[in-house]
Formats: structure tokens, C-alpha cells, sequence
């Protein structure tokens, strides 16, 4: 029986309208009531979890920034905060000048924008099918020049948002070639998230299990997106999830159902014996 229990949020933990389906809930819920312990793992900041996190109604630990942070978001603490630092977000800077695309820089509290559109839309323009109202937000600032901004503090994600899939790669290829001490990687449809080199939701999740004593073996994971494929390669129960890209499934050495079917709760209930089905 595995001894951790690791999900996705966007896409697999929760259903393509942004809610956390009953079933899902309800796996997470019993599995803390036997003493197995569970951690959400995701692209957002951590806090940007809370909603769901309320749902489940225990403090689940959260790992945010695809791998970047790991803590608790009730009492603030962090493990850790692997941020990028000034020279690695200029090199970034220096592509999106290059194709002439506007970021979002995301600290471990707020995020800067030099978009006003971009600030206004938030994390709507990535969710944009959801239709859960967010009542956990983040702080959008406007920075022009984001270059000359002073106030960055914890920096553990750049992101670029672009909704031509073919540029957005091209722009993804180029950061990875040309700036060597960061990733960028694929979030969403729409999206790239740049973190430090070494950042992963992989290396953070076995991070995570080691400082529990819990080996590599012992640890199942859903995931659905490219961000995700560090994590189900890492861990001796990689399930990728129904809805997931090909490149999840490729790695994967299951496949649940999809998010909007409970596939995450599908297998807990069978690896676990939770009584839910």
C-alpha cells in the first residue's frame, strides 16, 4: 500500500469548471482520518489553493510554484522557497522582449504585471472554462518597466500567457535554450511557468516524502499537464489522469478516469479501501 498520497489541482484534483467534486473530497477526507498523509501539488502560488484546501477541512500541506515552495498556508510557514533570482528574470525579460510578450511575475505574496491586461484578467485569462467563483486572490501590480522594479522579493515564477499554442512553444523553446539556470515548461493550454533550474514538482514531491521517511515507491501521484510529468516519473505510482496531454500518458504507468468523472477518487477508493464506490 503506498504511504503518500500527491495530486494536481487544475485539471485533475478538480473538474473542468474549477470545483472540487464530492467524491475527490471525500478520498482526501478519509485518507487523513487513517494517518496517510496527503499533499496538493501545484502551479499556483500556494495560498492560491485555500478554496479547496477550506474543502477538504483539515490543514493539507500544499507544494505551490511547481515545486518552488512547500507549506503550510494556515500559519504562513514554509519548508522552503526556491526563488529565482534577478539575473535569471532579466534573461526571461530578454526573450519576452524579444517576441514581444508581456509576463506576470509571481512572488510568494504578490504578482507584478508589465500588462494591463493581463493585471486585470488574472488568473481568469488560464481558467477561463471556470465557472467556481475564486475567493482567494492574489495582489496584481502594475509595473510598466517591470525590469526597474525594486520591490521582488521571493520570485518563484515567471509566466507568459499566449493563446497561439505554436508561438507560445516557440517562445518556451527559445527561454530553454537561451537562459540555462531556469525551466520552462508547460501549465496549461495557455501558459508557461519559468522557475529555477532544478524546480520541480517532482523533485519537491520526493523532497516532501523524504522528509516523512517515505521512499519514492511509496508514493502515488495524479497529474494532467507537462508540469506534471516530473512528479509521475518520480514516484512508483504515476497515474496520469484521463483528461491528461499525451505527454503525460507517455510517462504514466497507469491511467485514471478523467477529472470531471472522479478519477483521482476512483483510485484512492480502490488502493485504499475508502468505501466510497
Amino acid at each position: 500500500m503506498y504511504k503518500l498520497v500527491a495530486t494536481d489541482c487544475d485539471g485533475t484534483f478538480i473538474d473542468s469548471k474549477g470545483w472540487l467534486p464530492e467524491e475527490n473530497k471525500i478520498a482526501f477526507q478519509r485518507l487523513h482520518q487513517k494517518g496517510i498523509p496527503v499533499v496538493l501539488v501545484t502551479g499556483r502560488n500556494d495560498f492560491l489553493t485555500k478554496d479547496y484546501v477550506d474543502e477538504l477541512g483539515f490543514q493539507c500541506p500544499v507544494i505551490g510554484g511547481n515545486g518552488a515552495t512547500l507549506g503550510n498556508i494556515y500559519t504562513g510557514e514554509r519548508k522552503y522557497v526556491n526563488a529565482m533570482t534577478r539575473e535569471e528574470m532579466n534573461g526571461v525579460f530578454d526573450i519576452c522582449d524579444k517576441f514581444k510578450v508581456p509576463c506576470k511575475v509571481f512572488t510568494t505574496e504578490k504578482c507584478y504585471t508589465n500588462d494591463i491586461d493581463l493585471k486585470n484578467g488574472g488568473i481568469k485569462l488560464i481558467t477561463v472554462k471556470y465557472t467556481k467563483p475564486i475567493k482567494t486572490t492574489i495582489e496584481n501590480v502594475l509595473e510598466t518597466d517591470i525590469r526597474k522594479t525594486a520591490d521582488f522579493k521571493n520570485v518563484i515564477k515567471v509566466v507568459v500567457i499566449e493563446d497561439n499554442i505554436e508561438f507560445l512553444t516557440e517562445i518556451k523553446d527559445a527561454i530553454n535554450e537561451k537562459v540555462k539556470t531556469v525551466t520552462a515548461i508547460q501549465s496549461n493550454w495557455n501558459c508557461i511557468d519559468i522557475v529555477k533550474k532544478g524546480v520541480s514538482k517532482g523533485a519537491a514531491l520526493l523532497k516532501y516524502g523524504e522528509m516523512l521517511g517515505i521512499k519514492p515507491e511509496d508514493i502515488i501521484a495524479f497529474g494532467d499537464s507537462e508540469n506534471d510529468v516530473s512528479m509521475i516519473k518520480a514516484v512508483g505510482g504515476g497515474y496520469a489522469i484521463g483528461n491528461a496531454d499525451q505527454c503525460v500518458k507517455d510517462v504514466a504507468k497507469y491511467i485514471a478516469d478523467t477529472n470531471d468523472n472522479c478519477g483521482v477518487a476512483k483510485v484512492l477508493d480502490k488502493e485504499f479501501n475508502l468505501g466510497i464506490y
